[in-house]
C-alpha cells in the first residue's frame, strides 16, 4: 500500500450557523475518514459565514469526527487580507517539511497570502484543488426553474486571490459547479446517515435536513450538491472523473467576475472537472461517512 497522501485543507464551513451551507462539513468528515489522506493541517476561513463562525465549526467538526490529532488554524477574515495569521504561517511550515496537496474549498486569501511570500516553498504545493470556475457559457442553476442562478462565491469573494495564484505557475484542477452539480445527497441519504450512522454522522443528518428542504422548496431539486466533497472525491479516485486540459482566465461580462476554462482562452492551463460516474462517486462518499 502507499504512503497517503498528504493534503492541507482550507475551508469555510457554515453547518450550524442557522440554516447554513453544509457541503464543507461533509468534505471535510470525507476526508478526515480517509486512511488515503494524511491530513496535516485544516484552515479556516470567511466565505460563507464569517471567521468567528468558520474556524468555531472547523474545531467542532474534528472533534465531532474523532480527529483531535489534526491542528485547525484560523485564517484570513477578509478579502485581499494577505497579512501572516495562525494559518499562513502553519501551512507555510507544512511546506517545508514535504510536497503536500492543498484543497481550497472556500476563498482562496489564506492560500494566496501563503504562496504568496517570497520564501514560500511553493515548489512543494503538488496540486491545489480549487472548488471553483467554469467552461464558457455555463450557468450555475440546480434546476431548470431555478430563476436566479448561483454565484462562483469561492472565486467571487476574494477574484484577486484566484488571479494571484494562477500567475505562480503551480498545478490548479477546479472541481467546479459542473463536475459538483451532477451529484445529489437526497432525504433517503439523510435517512441512512441518521439510521445507520454513528453520532458524528448523525450529526451530519441532523443538521443538512434544514439545507436539503430549503433546495427541495425553491428550486424543487431532489435533494442538495454537496460541492466540496467532488474536490475530496478527486484526490481519492480520480478514476471516476472525465477531465480536460484547458487554458484559463479571469475576466468579467459586465454582471460578475468570472474563471472561465475553454480551449480558446490565453491563461494558464489548468485541469477541469467537468464529469464524474455518480453511481460509484455516491457510493463511496456514503461508506465514507458512514464508518464500520
Amino acid at each position: 500500500m502507499s504512503a497517503p497522501r498528504r493534503v492541507w485543507i482550507d475551508t469555510d464551513p457554515a453547518i450550524t450557523a442557522g440554516n447554513g451551507e453544509v457541503d464543507d462539513a461533509f468534505a471535510l468528515i470525507q476526508a478526515l475518514r480517509s486512511p488515503e489522506l494524511e491530513i496535516v493541517g485544516i484552515s479556516a476561513v470567511f466565505g460563507n459565514t464569517d471567521i468567528d463562525h468558520t474556524y468555531a465549526m472547523a474545531l467542532e467538526i474534528v472533534t465531532r469526527a474523532g480527529r483531535g490529532d489534526v491542528p485547525v488554524y484560523r485564517g484570513c477574515g477578509i478579502a485581499g487580507d494577505r497579512s501572516p495569521n495562525a494559518a499562513t504561517r502553519a501551512l507555510a511550515a507544512a511546506l517545508t517539511d514535504a510536497p503536500l496537496t492543498i484543497l481550497a474549498l472556500g476563498p482562496l486569501t489564506t492560500i494566496a497570502a501563503t504562496l504568496g511570500q517570497p520564501d514560500a516553498k511553493r515548489e512543494n504545493v503538488e496540486e491545489i484543488v480549487f472548488v471553483g470556475g467554469r467552461r464558457e457559457g455555463l450557468e450555475f442553476r440546480a434546476t431548470p426553474t431555478q430563476q436566479n442562478q448561483f454565484g462562483d462565491m469561492n472565486f467571487e469573494c476574494d477574484t484577486a486571490a484566484a488571479s494571484a495564484l494562477l500567475a505562480l505557475d503551480i498545478p490548479i484542477t477546479l472541481a467546479g459547479w459542473e463536475v459538483c452539480a451532477e451529484m445529489w445527497l437526497t432525504p433517503n441519504d439523510l435517512d441512512r446517515l441518521r439510521d445507520e450512522g454513528d453520532p458524528c454522522a448523525q450529526w451530519l443528518a441532523t443538521s443538512a435536513r434544514a439545507w436539503q428542504s430549503d433546495w427541495q422548496r425553491e428550486f424543487g431539486a431532489p435533494g442538495f450538491t454537496p460541492f466540496d466533497t467532488l474536490a475530496v472525491g478527486w484526490l481519492l479516485m480520480p478514476e471516476a472523473f472525465e477531465t480536460h486540459k484547458w487554458p484559463s482566465e479571469i475576466r468579467h461580462d459586465g454582471k460578475r467576475p468570472l474563471f472561465v476554462v475553454d480551449p480558446a482562452c490565453d491563461g494558464p492551463e489548468v485541469t477541469y472537472l467537468r464529469a464524474v460516474n455518480n453511481d460509484i462517486f455516491h457510493d463511496d462518499l456514503m461508506t465514507r461517512l458512514l464508518p464500520g
